[in-house]
């Protein structure tokens, strides 16, 4: 086997390599920071006085501006407080119309909604006593023909829903919505004819 030869002095120097490389890369680094900094620099100094430059011209425009002297702040705040008084005035006079017609609505109501009910109750009763008259007749009929009676049963007429007054809109409304009622039981009915 052949002895590999070392020399020591290339030794040295190849184990020295990476560390010369370490200090010239932080050289380089250092370099390149400094570098950076003093680009930094200059340009804060550059927006430094940049900025000094338009905070003296806002204060020269700030110097410009006219205050208002104290007697004309008080001229207008009276002058607002004196719209805010009319203001709340007409508030409360609408406020006060509001509640009295409210008011006067509430005395009504108990009428209207007794007449409304009445209407509703006659409609009611008259819609029953028509049922259980219907229903009687038609019971006795069954009684005396059987089946017959429940064939020969002929469809509803519809009737005409009977008018309120003028004056009485709200008994039209559940009159209207009454007939209907009617009309599905007149078609209950219906069917069975056929």
């Amino acid at each position: 086997m052949a002895k590999t030869q070392f020399n020591v002095d290339q030794f040295k120097t190849e184990a020295v390599k990476p560390l010369f490389a370490v200090a010239g890369a932080t050289e380089l680094a250092v370099e390149l920071a400094r570098g950076y900094a003093t680009e930094a620099q200059k340009a804060t100094q550059e927006r430094f006085a940049d900025v000094q430059t338009r905070v003296s011209g806002v204060q020269a425009r700030v110097a410009k501006v006219e205050r208002p002297s104290a007697e004309a702040l008080q001229a207008q705040a009276r002058t607002r407080v004196e719209e805010l008084r009319s203001e709340a005035k007409e508030a409360q006079a609408r406020f006060e119309a509001r509640v009295a017609d409210l008011q006067k609505e509430a005395r009504e109501f108990p009428a209207r909604f007794e007449t409304l009910l009445n209407d509703a109750l006659e409609e009611l009763n008259s819609t029953y006593a028509e049922l259980a008259t219907r229903g009687e007749k038609f019971v006795a009929a069954i009684r005396k023909d059987g089946v017959k009676a429940v064939a020969s049963v002929k469809p509803a007429k519809r009737k005409s829903a009977p008018k309120a007054p003028a004056t009485k809109a709200p008994a039209k409304k559940a009159t209207a919505k009454k007939a209907p009622a009617k009309k599905a039981a007149a078609r209950k009915t219906a069917p069975k004819a056929s």
